[in-house]
């Protein structure tokens, strides 16, 4: 069976309809498709750090995370976030799983440091343990994962949904995994590049075609394809046909990422 892993983030959840609709749209590859989600859900997270009047600060794209944080940080992801993604699908009749990386020691992560700097209980991930996805698989289930892992030092580590979808599609050498992001794809020259050869990356970086928070994920994106993921799709949520759309070149709006 082939393996498709979708990573959403906060801005596109609470898009309305929009959960539904994922949830019809895996409910129709299901059977042909293992299917994994990812998600994060850093708008909750910012609302209700507001709510508690928690200061926080970010490096270069991380949120720093304090003892404190990091229990609002969880309690948002692996609570509200995640039972709220697993509920629509039920709701779809899908048989979607809610659980997180620090379950069964899905994700194995140690302590971030940017430039030698200490951000706290942020984490990389240094291993995808992926017995667990394989039972899901077995028994057609589809796991939601929030990305709140567990270190090898025993501590809780928030770790970056990107950066656990692509861990995971490698360990799972997916077929393909899809961003649904707030963006259409990968922009250049004002225009959505429809496919992106990952030995073109660096030099559209290079060139400054790609800048901002788009040149991490693309660099990630040429990683997980050398080791192993087929195609790497970067989109926006166009109603119930997105998923089968991007999953063909000739239909897709987004960027397909590839060797």
């Amino acid at each position: 069976m082939k393996t498709l892993c979708i990573k959403t983030g906060g801005s596109t959840i609470d898009s309305p309809g929009l959960l539904q609709e994922l949830a019809r749209s895996v409910k129709e590859v299901l059977g042909r498709w293992f299917v994994v989600i990812v998600h994060g859900g850093g708008k909750d997270i910012k609302r209700q750090l507001d709510m508690l009047n928690k200061e926080f600060t970010f490096v270069e794209g991380m949120r720093v995370t304090d003892e404190e944080t990091l229990k609002q940080v969880q309690m948002v992801l692996s609570g509200d976030v995640n039972k709220r993604i697993v509920n629509e699908f039920l709701n779809e009749k899908v048989p979607a799983l809610g659980i997180s990386g620090l379950d069964c020691n899905l994700i194995e992560a140690e302590r971030m440091t940017i430039n030698g700097q200490d951000i706290g209980f942020v984490g990389t991930v240094v291993a995808v343990h992926q017995q667990f996805l394989a039972i899901c698989s077995e028994y057609s289930l589809v796991p939601v994962v929030s990305p709140i892992s567990r270190g090898r030092d025993g501590c809780v580590y928030n770790v970056n949904a990107d950066l656990a979808a692509s861990e995971i599609a490698v360990a799972l050498k997916a077929e393909h995994l899809l961003y649904i992001s707030n963006v259409p794809g990968v922009m250049v020259n004002n225009a959505i590049q429809h496919e992106i050869r990952t030995e073109q990356i660096e030099n559209l970086i290079g060139e400054q075609h790609i800048t901002g928070g788009m040149v991490p994920k693309l660099r990630s994106a040429a990683d997980a394809v050398s080791r192993g993921v087929e195609k790497i799709h970067i989109c926006g949520w166009n109603g119930a046909e997105t998923l089968k759309n991007e999953l063909e070149i000739k239909t897709s709006t987004g960027t397909a990422i590839y060797e």
